[in-house]
C-alpha cells in the first residue's frame, strides 16, 4: 500500500506543478526545481550519507521531470498567445 501512495503523491505533486506553472508567472516555475535541488542536497549531506549515488540519481531524474513540466507549460503559453494573436490579425484583416 505504501508504494501506491508514493506514486499517488508523486502524481499529485506533478499535477500541482503543472497547474501552478500554467497559471503563475514564468519565473515561478524555477522555484520548485530550486527547492527540490536544495532538499536533495540536504538529504545527501545530513540524512543519508551512505547512499550518495542513489540520491544523486533521484536528484537528476527529479530535476529532469520538474524542468520538463516547466518547459512544457512555457511552450503551451507561447502557443496559446500565438493562437490569440493570429485570431486578432484575422479579425483585423476582415
Amino acid at each position: 500500500m505504501s508504494e501506491f501512495m508514493g506514486v499517488f503523491y508523486g502524481c499529485l505533486v506533478a499535477g500541482g506543478l503543472y497547474l501552478v506553472d500554467r497559471f503563475l508567472p514564468k519565473w515561478f516555475g524555477a522555484l520548485p526545481g530550486i527547492a527540490y535541488f536544495i532538499f536533495m542536497i540536504w538529504l545527501m549531506i545530513y540524512k543519508n550519507g551512505h547512499n550518495i549515488l542513489g540520491l544523486f540519481t533521484v536528484l537528476i531524474v527529479g530535476e529532469a521531470i520538474i524542468n520538463s513540466i516547466w518547459i512544457e507549460s512555457i511552450e503551451s503559453r507561447k502557443k496559446k498567445t500565438q493562437k490569440e494573436l493570429d485570431k486578432m490579425k484575422a479579425k483585423d484583416l476582415s
